[in-house]
């Protein structure tokens, strides 16, 4: 698959992704509002896309989407299961040498089979190129609508300390990207493009609350 392609298609599907990403600062009214807007305009378009794109496939690729879903869905399950035994490993006061080794020996089998996946979806990501390229371009159209709504939205939530932390975090982020080679920006282009395909087309349930104690408060209090 061409890289220009891959790298045009999957950095449209960044905000859409993760619109909805966790942060701790915000209150429970303000994550709501950042939901409901992901739900409201986000969610559709994205939804669309991901109907149109499956409705374009064939009946082999359908059924062969389905047994990869479901390689991803066990690989995230055992992704899961090992961060959790490593979030016991460091309560349980584990040393940093301790702990990294312990991730070494737990990630790195999951890690090859991620990987392994991605290669096994290579000749269906080239064959429905076209398809996948059509489907996705209403989300393309609409991302840096949805980046300016969103950043809008953090501004006004955040305190000028937050927001100043997050500006210079994002700023970190765009050089880094920016100093990629070709072939490593290819390489997380076509994670993001393969996250889109793989997807159940099903709205990301809400995460359990934490026992914990009381957040920062935002800037609007």
């Amino acid at each position: 698959m061409k890289k220009s392609i891959l790298i045009t298609l999957a950095f449209s599907l960044m905000v859409t992704l993760g619109f909805a990403q966790k942060t701790d600062k915000l209150s429970k009214e303000e994550k709501a509002e950042m939901r409901a807007y992901y739900e409201e305009k986000v969610y559709p378009v994205k939804k669309a896309a991901h109907d149109q794109f499956i409705g374009g496939l064939s009946a082999d690729d359908k059924a062969f989407l389905e047994t990869k879903r479901a390689e991803k869905k066990s690989i995230q399950k055992e992704s899961r299961a090992a961060q959790k035994e490593l979030r016991t490993l460091k309560k349980d006061g584990k040393s940093k040498e301790e702990l990294k080794a312990a991730r070494k020996t737990a990630m790195e089998p999951i890690r090859e089979k991620q990987k392994a996946l991605a290669v096994s979806m290579q000749p269906f990501m080239e064959r429905n190129k076209a398809l996948i390229e059509t489907s996705i371009a209403p989300i393309k159209d609409n991302q840096e609508m949805w980046k300016d709504e969103k950043d809008a939205m953090l501004d006004d939530f955040l305190s000028e300390e937050d927001n100043a932390k997050r500006d210079a975090k994002q700023a970190k982020k765009a050089n880094k990207s920016d100093k990629k080679s070709g072939d490593k920006a290819s390489q997380g282009a076509g994670k993001k493009m393969l996250s889109f395909v793989l997807w159940s087309g099903e709205m990301k349930k809400k995460q359990p609350k934490k026992k914990e104690g009381k957040g920062k408060k935002s800037k609007r209090g």
